[in-house]
């Protein structure tokens, strides 16, 4: 064997396993962004639920007492993470508190998003308030 293809043949070698030791790293890095991504798509739903739960709550039904409102808000929210969450198993629980027409109406929703193997849990929650009708 000449000296050219001995060297082709060592520099192919250490490719093998530079490779080994960067994959790793690189799948760590890799799922480490699918988790970060997924976690705050999850956190924009939680977001948009609590404004769509506040919103369905302050809209004026002659009638309503505080349970409807409150039922009603709580209802839109849940609604909307249940369409929307992608939560490994997560739980998301929204809750609206609120009074008279005129006072402010306050809906959280929190819950726990479960990320993948390496990863734990995360807390998650979104408050919205707006002025009853």
């Amino acid at each position: 064997m000449n000296a050219p293809e001995e060297q082709c043949r060592r520099e192919k070698g250490s490719v093998i396993v530079e490779f080994a030791l960067i994959l790793p790293l690189f799948l760590l890095l890799a799922f480490g962004m699918v988790t970060v991504s997924v976690a705050l798509y999850d956190k924009t739903v939680l977001t948009m639920a609590s404004r769509e739960g506040a919103r369905t709550g302050i809209r004026y039904v002659a009638g309503r007492t505080e349970a409807g409102i409150t039922g009603s808000a709580n209802a839109a929210a849940l609604e909307l993470c249940r369409q929307n969450l992608i939560s490994f198993g997560g739980t998301m629980t929204p809750s609206a508190t609120s009074t008279v027409s005129g006072d402010i109406l306050t809906v959280e929703v929190s819950g726990t998003y479960t990320g993948i193997y390496l990863f734990g849990d995360m807390q998650i929650s979104s408050r919205t308030s707006m002025r009853i009708e």
